[in-house]
């Protein structure tokens, strides 16, 4: 039975870093495309982790960061490892959480980002290259990659320079846009990696943090203000960080204003299909102003509580015979 089982087990870890390494294939030959796909990565990974354990989640994150560094070179290797682990722990925190799901989230990603900050460190005491030259220098590659694909997509002259403006932003605030992301995509896979592990049967639902309880406490509020109020009364600088340091929080209070507006779909007994209406209107017609009204709706759920004050309303249980 013992042999079975290790047999399963090898078997599971073979599909799982098999996928963990399609990215990385693509990427020889499509470095762009393989880049993009390379994103799909550490979900494989860290549903391992989550069902086997962190010690066989670690040795397959570090045997994929060791083909990547024979593959790519040492510096894309070490960069996937450091990146990916802490990554993949944080997702399985989030997936077993047994306590509000915000919590292991915005440690997560905390934990990610000091990791990523310490190893730029590392980096530069290596080479001799201080951490801000390093990150003006990254940000720098990626916005002339983008300039560069900007002047050879035939964009009329008005065009190209929207487009050099919204380099231009998106090199001031990647830090926020970054960890943005990360925030996003660690919940969507925290949700995937629990539904599986739920099917699995590996993991019991009694006690799971749901995402239709996520709410943010009162003191995110005051960090919310103060960062805000910062970005309104300054400039330069000062405004910069503000506004990378209030993105990541805004998104934050994006996901509980989507959580609040899935609750009041469901109370008012919308459709499933005006609700994807309105939603794709939003996103489609009015984007930026959608995102905005969203994160103000999780932000005045603190005071308000939408969700105690117009609770679902619960089906009677049947008459018993």
């Amino acid at each position: 039975m013992k042999e079975v089982s290790r047999g399963r087990d090898a078997g599971l870890w073979l599909r799982l870093v098999g996928f963990a390494l399609i990215p990385l294939s693509i990427q020889v030959f499509q470095p762009t495309f393989g880049g993009s796909l390379g994103i799909l990565a550490p979900l494989p990974l860290a549903y391992g982790m989550a069902r086997r354990g962190y010690l066989e989640g670690t040795a397959a994150v570090a045997f994929v960061a060791l083909v990547t560094s024979f593959v790519m070179g040492t510096g894309q290797g070490l960069y996937f490892l450091l990146e990916t682990l802490p990554l993949c722990v944080g997702i399985g925190w989030a997936a077993r959480s047994r306590v509000p799901l915000y919590r292991p989230v915005v440690l997560a990603v905390g934990v990610v980002a000091l990791t990523a900050l310490a190893a730029a460190g590392v980096y530069g005491l290596i080479t001799g290259t201080p951490p801000a030259q390093l990150y003006q220098e990254t940000v720098q590659q990626m916005g002339l990659f983008i300039e560069g694909a900007t002047r050879t997509s035939g964009l009329e002259p008005e065009q190209q320079q929207q487009m050099y403006w919204i380099v231009n932003l998106w090199q001031r605030l990647f830090v926020g846009i970054w960890l943005s992301t990360l925030t996003l995509l660690l919940i969507f896979y925290a949700l995937l990696v629990r539904a599986w592990l739920l099917a699995a049967k590996v993991l019991e639902n009694e006690g799971l943090a749901p995402l239709i309880e996520w709410s943010l406490p009162f003191p995110f509020v005051g960090a919310f203000v103060v960062l805000a109020s910062t970005v309104l009364i300054t400039e330069g600088l000062a405004r910069d960080v503000a506004l990378n340091g209030l993105i990541p929080l805004a998104t934050l209070y994006g996901i509980q204003g989507i959580v609040i507006t899935g609750h009041l779909f469901t109370r008012w007994a919308l459709p499933p299909f005006f609700r994807v209406m309105i939603l794709a209107f939003g996103i489609i017609a009015v984007p930026l102003a959608t995102m905005i009204v969203v994160s103000l709706g999780g932000l005045f759920d603190t005071w308000i509580d939408f969700r105690r004050r117009w609770p679902l309303e619960m089906t009677p249980p049947p008459p018993s015979t």
